[in-house]
């Protein structure tokens, strides 16, 4: 029988990591899914890990790369070897809450069919201890169903570690294999963010079910992706790489998701001229603005949509706004008059 759910994950190394993040799996309240694992570690330190946890009943189809194939294209191949209805990828050094999948799956994604993915929110995990924050700026969006898609267009939030994708939906915008062909396009060491890219497609073609608790642990240490970005001071310019993938595609985007990330891209992460100025620039220019005057109320509405629910979420900081109200209320007065 067909499971609901498949389970990718892919490792390198840290076979205590992969251990515990098995061990996450297992315990789930709802257990309708299939685990992949494909390693991409020489000499094959997590063998004995996938062995225990075989023995201990939980199904793995496990692969180990010859060489190292890199973890999206080791996740390209689990895709294609998948089939289940809901696809999560997981990442090895990563842990999830007993009830993640029931919340995310039955119901979430099974009883919303207007929704492409689902998501929670997750605790960073440093140095063994556990901060109740994810550190990063996000909307603060109520449980429910939400067109995530202008949000996405300014930051990320999301981890593809606690969400779960529709297949059928990530099928249509060219599944895994999108984000391969664009990071081959790229430098060996800069291809955009995978989870970003990916997220931003599924938010065209329906809602994200958002649970708007911490449903996981994203653990970070020296060498994962947040931090090895991080300290190749690389985080801002694949931002930008990445809103230029959303910008140049326009059989997938239209045309004010392009713009809004293009003034996101522009008036945050190039410059500190702010969103909405960059927004207003764009629209009283006399090359660009005859094209998007006819759009302006539109745009205008969803970069509204997009800022006003945006806090930092480090919890010593009282989670603080991201966006001043009165540049909010500006914003508003300005869409009441188009």
């Amino acid at each position: 029988m067909n499971s609901t759910v498949d389970i990718l994950i892919t490792s390198y190394h840290q076979p205590e990591y992969l251990d515990q993040c098995l061990q996450s799996v297992a315990a789930q309240s709802w257990r309708d899914f299939k685990v992949y694992v494909v390693d991409d570690s020489p000499g094959n330190p997590v063998l004995p890990v996938i062995e225990k946890w075989r023995g201990l009943g939980l199904e793995i189809d496990f692969t180990q790369n010859e060489k190292n194939l890199g973890a999206l294209r080791s996740l390209q191949d689990m895709y294609t070897r998948s089939s289940s209805e809901y696809v999560m990828w997981l990442n090895h050094d990563d842990v999830l809450y007993p009830n993640l999948l029931d919340r995310l799956v039955p119901q979430g994604l099974m009883v919303h069919p207007e929704c492409s993915m689902s998501y929670a929110l997750y605790n960073r995990l440093e140095n063994g201890q556990r901060l109740h924050d994810t550190g990063v700026y996000r909307p603060d969006l109520p449980t429910g169903a939400h067109d995530v898609l202008p949000c996405l267009c300014v930051s990320n939030w999301i981890i593809s570690s606690f969400a779960v994708v529709r297949r059928q939906a990530c099928d249509e915008v060219g599944g895994i294999g999108r984000h391969v062909q664009r990071h081959l396009q790229s430098s060996p060491t800069a291809g955009g963010y995978i989870d970003l890219y990916l997220f931003m497609r599924l938010a065209t073609r329906g809602k994200a079910w958002v649970v708007n608790e911490a449903l996981g642990d994203y653990r970070i240490h020296s060498s994962n992706n947040t931090s090895v970005v991080g300290a190749e001071s690389r985080r801002t310019g694949e931002s930008i790489r990445t809103y230029d993938f959303v910008f140049d595609d326009h059989d997938i985007f239209g045309a004010i998701p392009r713009y809004l990330s293009k003034a996101n891209s522009l008036g945050r992460l190039m410059t500190d001229l702010g969103i909405i100025q960059v927004l207003l620039h764009m629209l009283q220019s006399s090359e660009l603005g005859k094209e998007l005057r006819p759009q302006a109320k539109e745009l205008l509405m969803a970069a509204h949509q997009a800022l006003y629910p945006f806090i930092y979420d480090v919890a010593h900081l009282n989670r603080p706004a991201v966006f001043p109200e009165a540049h909010l209320q500006e914003l508003r007065k300005l869409i009441q008059t188009l």
